[in-house]
Parts: C-alpha cells; sequence; structure tokens
C-alpha cells in the first residue's frame, strides 16, 4: 500500500451502520451544504457492486451531481462482487481520491465491516480504505427504535479495528417513531468515544430514486453539527 503523500486531498469515508441507512442523502447533504458555506466540498461514490447487467450503476453519483454541481468529474466504476475486484481496481479506487482536486465525502458501499475486496483469504472493508487513504470515518444509521443494539456491534467493531471516528449522525429515512431515542443516544455518549453529529429529519420531498433533492440542505444545515466534518476535512476558511 503506497503511504499517503502529504498533498493529497483531505477526505472522509462515510460508511453505514447497516443497509439502507441514508448514506446518500446525509453524503449529499453535508457535501451541499459545506458548498454552500464556501468550501467546495465534493460528494461522491466512484465504486459500487452490481450486476453486469444492472441499469442503477452510478445512480449515486448521479444524485450527487444534482445536489451539487460536480466540480470535478468522477469516474465510477462497478464490480459484480468483492470477490471479482482486481487488485488494480483497487490501486484505481485509490487513485480516485488521491487525485481529487477538492475535499470528498466518500461514500462507500454497504456498512462498515462489509468486504471491499477479498485478497487471498484476506478481506478489506470500509476500515481498511479510510486507513489506506489515511482519512477519518463517519458512521451513518437511520433513525429507528432500539438503536442501541444496532450501534453497539458496529462501534465495537471500529474500537477493535482502531479506526478514526469522526462522529455518526441519523437520517430519517421513513417518519417511524422512536420513543427512546434521546435516552439511547445518552448511552451511546456514555460507553463509547464516537460524538453523536445530528439528525437529518425526515422529508418527503428528498428522494435518491427519483433524483428529488427537496429540502435536503435545509435539513441539514440545521439538523448537524458541520464543525467536526469540516475539521476531519480541513476546511478552515471558504474560498
Amino acid at each position: 500500500m503506497l503511504p499517503r503523500n502529504p498533498m493529497d486531498t483531505r477526505g472522509i469515508i462515510v460508511t453505514g451502520a447497516h443497509p439502507k441507512c441514508g448514506k446518500t442523502i446525509a453524503a449529499a447533504g453535508l457535501a451541499g451544504v459545506l458548498t454552500d458555506l464556501g468550501f467546495q466540498t465534493q460528494a461522491i461514490k466512484p465504486l459500487s457492486f452490481q450486476p453486469s447487467l444492472s441499469i442503477r450503476k452510478g445512480y449515486e453519483q448521479t444524485f450527487f451531481d444534482r445536489v451539487i454541481p460536480p466540480y470535478q468529474a468522477v469516474d465510477v466504476f462497478s464490480a459484480e462482487s468483492p470477490t471479482l475486484l482486481k487488485p488494480t481496481e483497487w490501486q484505481h479506487l485509490l487513485e480516485i481520491c488521491r487525485k481529487r482536486i477538492y475535499p470528498y465525502i466518500l461514500e462507500t458501499p454497504g456498512n462498515a465491516a462489509s468486504p471491499i475486496r477479498y485478497v487471498q483469504n484476506e478481506i478489506y472493508d470500509a476500515v481498511d480504505l479510510a486507513k489506506a487513504l489515511e482519512v477519518s470515518m463517519l458512521v451513518v444509521t437511520a433513525k429507528q427504535p432500539d438503536i442501541i443494539s444496532v450501534l453497539a456491534p458496529v462501534f465495537a467493531y471500529l474500537w477493535h479495528r482502531d479506526a478514526h471516528v469522526t462522529g455518526w449522525l441519523s437520517v430519517e429515512t421513513n417518519p417511524i417513531e422512536a420513543p427512546d431515542w434521546d435516552t439511547e443516544i445518552l448511552y451511546l455518549r456514555g460507553h463509547y468515544d464516537i460524538p453523536y453529529l445530528g439528525e437529518i429529519a425526515y422529508s418527503p420531498s428528498i428522494s435518491v430514486e427519483a433524483m428529488q433533492q427537496g429540502n435536503l440542505l435545509r435539513n441539514t444545515e440545521l439538523g448537524v453539527d458541520l464543525l467536526p466534518i469540516q475539521q476531519a476535512l480541513n476546511l478552515l476558511i471558504p474560498r
């Protein structure tokens, strides 16, 4: 693995606690709000795992580019599974990030422990990608009841892997009641050294599949503490 060049663009890895947790919404919202503040940040998802005949390849990047006009084209590619990801494609993924002009918020496939690459019985996941790029991670979860049972194993895994985590945030993907939400957040804050950065509220006008941005930027700005993200991306002064 090539060491990180001090001149490499800063980034942050957005990973999920579980499938369909709102990673794309979170990455788009954060990049959009930071761009509106003058930081010119880009959301990217260069790699996905899709069947060879899938018609949905690259739809997350299309959504990103509709929310925030792209500053630099993203070379989007896919593999049918992590076992079929070639060594050259893994290296290509690293180079896509290292050669960014602007700070990036990268959405990874799957969740924090989902395999991205298999090599000689070794598994590489989002933690390995973050370590290879020497960037921090952001965990996204859907707002739902009993969030402790969802996040505790994820946080334990990240701690075991010695991952650098900037924080976690929730996306209200559906208007589901979570009556003990505040109490559970307090528990997680007390037991894990991972800050809670806030929530992107549900809105029927936001849809990745329908390419509808709706009030995503407003909901992100109102609900999420952006300062830790700015610090992870080394965004100190707007351009």
